[in-house]
């Protein structure tokens, strides 16, 4: 037997134990879908049992909580009581969609194939914990996706006035007038970023409603190869003939049905698309400014040269770690990665900045 299954079984293990508890924790919190998150961690609780029994039977080991998984739980319940119910919902989402791919694997594995119910079983499960969670986020997509977009504001602020102030203080020896260079250049990146998202929403939203009055034209007129743009969708999901025939006189006998679908697949979610542009540019202009303030606030501290430096670029890095999770989650992207790649940016940036001004206050003679 491959014993790279082996490291696999124990990680899948962990997974399904962690889930399970913490479906159990959100289900004492969130009353009114309590029964359906009890459910998903009873049925995590079962897929753990699984793997637990193929590593026992096939390696002869018995699978324990180690310190490591026990630690890992509680930074789970720490960053979940940060992050809040509807973004936990969308990281395991994510999670759902990452382990159909893996079990599907050991599913056509020929060395599995004395396992194969069980794998049929848990790719089911975790197709039906897929479906249940795009019900469940669904009905606030609009949010999650506005709150990513804030982020990226806050991001881009940690940048652009890390940056700035850096390449200032290379040549202004003065922190206060660091401070207020920083300050100026955030308020005028906000008057920007706010302006830019409400026209950008507000452009989206025009082109959104004009798709849409395109579709209802053409599904009076072309309803039948509407239904077939959205079975050939669907095709690349199942390739079940009885499934796509009932889907099929499903959408033929639901006229509104069939526009919905087609406006989601073709043009996307209203909740995407439908964002109140003024709500968008309040949203960039806060998180912009929030994000700017960061790296100019220790030089209005009265700190100077090198500790004034050293401290903005620590928030700065700081911040920007806890806004790169929070934008990795909902994007479905390493956490570790989308953080170091920010990181990177910035201090190259950072360091372009303070190289120019340097070598500007030499080659000008500027003396402060």
């Amino acid at each position: 037997m491959n014993t790279s299954y082996k490291v696999r079984f124990r990680n899948f293990w962990e997974d399904e134990i962690i889930s399970s508890i913490i479906y159990a924790d959100i289900a004492k919190k969130v009353k009114a879908q309590s029964s359906f998150f009890n459910n998903l961690s009873a049925m995590e609780h079962s897929h753990a049992k699984l793997w637990a029994t193929l590593s026992k039977n096939l390696y002869g080991v018995e699978l324990k909580p180690s310190l490591a998984l026990k630690l890992k739980l509680y930074f789970m319940k720490f960053l979940i009581s940060i992050i809040g119910f509807k973004l936990t919902l969308k990281m395991f989402e994510l999670n759902e969609m990452k382990a159909v791919r893996e079990y599907y694997q050991l599913f056509t594995d020929p060395n599995l194939v004395e396992y194969k119910g069980e794998f049929l079983i848990l790719l089911k499960d975790e197709m039906f914990h897929e479906i249940e969670f795009l019900k469940q986020t669904i009905g606030y997509k609009r949010e999650i996706e506005g709150l990513k977009d804030a982020l990226y504001g806050l991001l881009d602020a940690l940048v652009e006035i890390e940056a700035a102030v850096i390449g200032i203080a290379s040549f202004l020896p003065n922190p206060i007038l660091i401070g207020l260079a920083g300050l100026i250049s955030a308020i005028s990146g906000t008057f920007s970023m706010s302006t830019g998202a409400y026209v950008s929403s507000k452009s989206e939203k025009v082109i959104y409603n004009s798709k849409v009055e395109e579709v209802d034209i053409r599904s009076s007129i072309d309803k039948d190869n509407i239904v077939n743009d959205i079975l050939d969708d669907i095709k690349s999901l199942t390739s079940d003939e009885t499934i796509l025939e009932r889907l099929s006189q499903i959408l033929r006998s639901e006229e509104g049905l069939v526009k919905k679908l087609y406006i989601i697949s073709k043009i996307g979610s209203p909740e995407i698309a439908l964002e109140d542009p003024k709500l968008a540019a309040k949203n960039a202009a806060i998180y912009y400014f929030i994000g700017a303030l960061a790296p100019i606030v220790p030089f209005f501290l009265g700190l100077s040269g090198f500790y004034a430096i050293l401290l903005s670029i620590t928030l700065t890095i700081v911040i920007l770690t806890l806004a790169s999770t929070f934008v990795a989650v909902v994007s479905g992207t390493s956490i570790k990665r989308k953080a170091i790649e920010t990181i990177a940016i910035t201090l190259l940036a950072t360091l372009s900045t303070y190289i120019i001004g340097t070598i500007a206050k030499s080659l000008l003679g500027i003396e402060i």
